[in-house]
């Protein structure tokens, strides 16, 4: 079960996300076991994809895992499966979660003070930065360098 103060830290963050990514919803809020946010994200191209962003049991202390859902498999440059990276600085990817999703490094140095809102943003960006890889085969790194 979530803390009293987790419960009202959830609720700002689920203002925020509501009001700046209303497509994203709160699946099991209740279980601090298997808490998880998830939703649509339509890059500049016109390209969907679903991102899922799993909520710790000891949020805000440890930082949220992120993965892209869908499409699966992801694809970045000339069709490669982006899970074939694995852990890669140059591509701002983590080995893939247990479902199998690439998963997006988002903060190296996680902070209590850091929110919901701008996992799913660094998200969004580097959704885009995956956008210009499969344009150019450049890794994401040369877009987002210090993400």
């Amino acid at each position: 079960m979530w803390s009293q103060v987790q419960r009202q830290r959830l609720a700002v963050e689920k203002q925020i996300l509501r009001k700046y990514f209303p497509s994203f919803g709160w699946v099991n809020p209740t279980d601090s076991s298997n808490t998880r946010i998830e939703g649509n994200l339509k890059t500049n191209v016109g390209n969907q994809y679903k991102v899922r962003v799993y909520v710790p049991s000891d949020f805000p202390n440890s930082r949220p895992d992120m993965v892209v859902v869908s499409p699966s498999p992801l694809r970045g440059f000339l069709g490669q499966d982006m899970k074939a990276y694995e852990t890669s600085s140059m591509m701002h990817t983590l080995s893939p979660d247990t479902y199998g999703y690439v998963q997006i490094c988002h903060y190296r140095d996680w902070l209590p003070n850091l929110t919901l809102y701008k996992v799913v943003l660094k998200g969004r960006l580097w959704l885009e930065a995956l956008e210009a890889h499969k344009r150019t085969g450049q890794p994401i790194d040369h877009f987002l360098p210090h993400m």
